[in-house]
């Protein structure tokens, strides 16, 4: 196993030491499910501070909600992802005092992630009443190669005295959530309605069924071989089966018992309960150590693929290589499920997908993992018949509708003008789906699953919007009432970023269905499109309305962004932000405030739009009126500081960036990881730094290392080509790892790149 520092993230290196943080920071996942990494005492017990609690990907409840006035379309219910019982949760017994009867004191001495190979090494000094003390280390990974299993290893030792401890796993309860008192709205905790029956099987088998949802899923635990070590004996207590291992402790010498974890995947009950989802007969010959090895190995693969080296900065390195980690954990990876906003990791944002899974973190899958990309895409595309029915209900008479926040594919947003009315995510899908298939040239993705996405989602812009006849717009396409990115504007006519969206979604429509057209296949047929159809794609997108300012110069957010007052940012004290939890929405809609990058986003992604100085102009302007009240903001404001090479100020919002977890920046990552803000990190390196861009079908870097920096190292992988990529002060080194010769563009010259390596110095 490897033991470089540069892979370990140390308990005391951490600037904070909430415990809820804490948790968060050092959970572990694979995409399927995660584990906070709480006290293993502490269950459903709120003695404690934490929130422990075990999160599978797409297994939710439903909770009603509520509104003093119900208008149609109000979404009825809200999804939420369950806090699931504590794999990691065990039951000391000293002196016959269970420590889920009486308080045990509970010292947290030590943690350590191994970010190389996903394993997780702890050590709690547990003190009884009868002031017994022993030392608890414990080992934990969440499996890489097979999702369903998380291992988890107890090793025990007395400290000062000698005599009999028990440990006993047994879950009596089904809720993990313990009570919080967080007037967060970003953080609600709803009771979903578990029940929990135990099934015929060799190994204790619990069955969870959610009662509105009515989705089930198997949680099975059994003992792993461990040879000359204790051997946990399988017994009844409390009309529950439970596991007690005996143990006659003594000063010095440390006894082990080691477990793995079976989390199934969820079901609706009634396919549940006709194939029970159990996988006890696989790990009748296991040990701890070669389960973690096959984990390990998907560590290994996934580092080789997907790392970034930078060289000048260890603290730096070590704070990417854990986003990236993360980033990895979260990702579902079944074609069901997508990145929730706060991964695996807690209960913020109720386990929800937002926008932020395709604009912000699948661009690092689409270059370094694509087939995870293309199962989180998948996860839209079996999500169309619900987005129909949205758009339906919204009278929208053709075309899709995806929901602002969701896992089951209906919209959970209660406060529509911050939710249903950012359909700016059609949008966000189709430019995702098509960055998907420049990268990797999958045209069978593109027949099936990627040209019903951009459709479907183009049909809603022609139905949505309609063409002006006032005179400030006449004969322009223009889409009224809607709320771009910045969640501090609401319900406005024509935001920027979402009618250019919109029209690259619906050029892209035009494109591949003329392309797709002329194939075999009769893609476009079973679409029922027609010539007069894809021609009003065309013409809609021709005549989109971008608003701009004449006077000032810039794009504007939106028809009348310009003419509010500007919110007194530097007078309003540091405590009232973020603004959302000081203020009524209605006082920050009155100002020019920003909560994050909206207009300039669109500036990001569409880099051709605009000369340096109509970037500058945007920049300074929307610079000065942004807050950075999500974090999702900093990672696009540093981009294009670097393209306006403002180092340092680019490089200010890249270390926030970065940093944002590690640091505790926002003040709530004991809620869960940031993932979408770890993806901005990635794309500040790569869309930033290395100046990527993709051309038509050509890769081009336009690559500036910051000074603070050695080196930088990266791959990826392009039209089914895997390039190493160095960059330094230098020159750039471009290595063809696998596939046929492409040509690269690196500044104003072209470089063919076959299976020798090309050094590119700078200038270039």
């Amino acid at each position: 196993m490897d033991t470089t520092d540069e892979f370990q993230i140390h308990l005391q290196r951490l600037p904070f030491k909430k415990a809820t943080a804490i948790e968060t920071v050092y959970a572990l996942g694979n995409g399927h499910f995660g584990v906070r990494a709480s006290n293993p005492l502490q269950g459903d017990n709120p003695d404690y501070p934490g929130q422990p609690g075990l999160f599978i990907n797409g297994f939710y409840d439903l909770t009603a909600l509520h509104y003093g006035e119900d208008y149609p379309g109000y979404p009825q219910n809200s999804q939420t992802m369950c806090q699931l019982p504590d794999p990691r949760f065990i039951v000391l017994e000293i002196d016959g005092l269970r420590s889920d009867d009486e308080t045990f004191s509970v010292k947290q001495v030590d943690k350590n992630l191994n970010l190389k190979t996903g394993l997780l090494s702890e050590i709690y000094e547990i003190t009884s009443p009868t002031d017994k003390t022993v030392r608890l280390t414990m080992q934990t990974f969440a499996s890489q190669d097979d999702a369903r299993i998380y291992g988890v290893a107890y090793s025990l030792s007395a400290l000062n005295f000698s005599g009999n401890v028990k440990v006993i796993k047994q879950h009596r309860y089904t809720q993990q959530q313990i009570p919080q008192h967080d007037i967060d709205v970003r953080n609600v905790q709803r009771q979903s309605q578990l029940t929990c029956t135990y099934q015929e099987a060799d190994h204790p088998t619990m069955q969870m069924i959610t009662r509105k949802s009515q989705l089930a899923i198997t949680l099975q635990v059994q003992p792993l071989k461990n040879d000359d070590q204790p051997v946990p004996k399988l017994t009844t207590q409390d009309q529950l089966p439970t596991y007690v291992t005996d143990f006659d402790l003594v000063p010095g010498i440390a006894q082990e018992v080691d477990f793995v974890y079976s989390i199934g995947f969820p079901h609706p009950v009634v396919i549940a309960n006709a194939d029970p989802d159990t996988v006890d007969q696989t790990l009748a010959n296991e040990t701890f150590s070669t389960l973690l090895n096959k984990s390990a190995h998907q560590w290994a693969i996934f580092w080789d693929n997907s790392d970034v080296e930078l060289k000048g900065d260890a603290k730096l390195a070590k704070s990417i290589r854990f986003n990236l980690f993360h980033l990895n954990q979260a990702a579902g990876r079944d074609g069901m499920t997508s990145i929730p906003a706060k991964g695996l990791t807690g209960s913020g944002y109720e386990g929800h997908y937002f926008w932020n899974a395709e604009m912000f973190m699948l661009p690092f899958f689409i270059f370094t993992q694509p087939e995870t990309a293309k199962q989180v895409l998948s996860y839209r595309y079996s999500k169309l018949l619900q987005a129909q029915q949205r758009a339906r209900e919204m009278t929208v008479k053709k075309g899709v509708l995806f929901p602002w926040r969701t896992i089951n594919g209906t919209e959970a947003s209660a406060y529509y003008p911050a939710g249903t009315a950012q359909v700016h995510i059609n949008a966000d899908i189709a430019y995702a789906v098509d960055l998907y298939v420049r990268v990797t040239d999958d045209q069978d993705f593109l027949a099936t699953q990627g040209l019903p996405l951009i459709i479907e989602t183009a049909r809603f812009w022609l139905s949505y919007g309609h063409y002006a006849t006032d005179d400030a717009h006449h004969g322009r396409f223009v889409i009224n009432d809607v709320t771009g990115p910045d969640e501090y504007t609401a319900m406005v006519n024509n935001n920027y970023y979402t009618n250019r969206m919109a029209q690259h979604n619906l050029y892209l429509a035009a494109h591949y269905a003329r392309i797709l057209g002329q194939t075999d296949n009769n893609v476009i047929g079973k679409l029922g499109l027609t010539t007069t159809e894809i021609d009003a794609f065309q013409h809609a997108a021709d005549q989109m309305y971008l608003p701009f300012d004449p006077n000032r110069q810039i794009k504007k957010q939106d028809d009348t962004s310009t003419e509010k007052p500007v919110w007194p940012i530097a007078e309003t004290p540091r405590t009232q932000f973020p603004l959302l939890l000081h203020y009524h929405p209605m006082t920050i809609y009155h100002y020019q405030v920003n909560k994050q990058a909206d207009t300039v986003m669109s500036d990001f992604l569409f880099p051709e739009d605009q000369d340096q100085a109509q970037l500058k102009r945007d920049y300074d302007y929307y610079e000065a009126i942004t807050v950075h009240d999500s974090s999702l903001s900093r990672a696009i404001f540093g981009i294009l500081a670097h393209r306006l090479d403002e180092a340092d100020k680019s490089y200010q919002y890249f270390m926030d960036t970065a940093l944002t977890d590690l640091t505790d920046a926002q003040g709530n990552v004991g809620d869960g990881i940031h993932a979408a803000n770890m993806g901005g990190s990635w794309l500040s390196l790569i869309y930033g730094f290395a100046g990527l861009e993709i051309k038509d079908t050509t890769l081009h870097l336009h690559p500036k290392l910051p000074t603070e920096w050695l080196e930088m190292r990266f791959k990826l992988w392009f039209q089914h080509r895997h390039i190493g990529i160095t960059i330094n002060h230098q020159a750039v080194i471009l290595e063809n790892l696998k596939g046929k010769p492409i040509t690269i563009q690196i500044g104003d010259k072209q470089v063919t790149l076959g299976s020798e390596r090309v050094t590119v110095p700078f200038p270039i």
